[in-house]
């Protein structure tokens, strides 16, 4: 069952250099030394922006609540 997802995979990355005319080699290259972690980086910096704003709404949110209290 393993080899044959690998080997699916090695299909799909083939496919994928014959339409594009990079190559088996070169896609391989492109998808996971520069695309993934591209993908990380954009996902995580997305991940902490969304994260800053949430506190920043949820102080603000305190803050209200506490000056409507007093």
């Amino acid at each position: 069952m393993i080899e044959d997802f690998f080997n699916l995979c090695v299909y799909i990355l083939v496919v994928i250099g014959d339409v594009t005319g990079m190559g088996y080699q070169l896609a391989n290259i492109v998808i996971f030394v520069f695309l993934q972690p591209f993908l990380i980086l954009l996902f995580f910096h997305l991940w902490r922006r969304e994260r800053y704003l949430n506190d920043t709404l949820h102080r603000k949110t305190i803050r209200r609540s506490l000056e409507s209290w007093l």
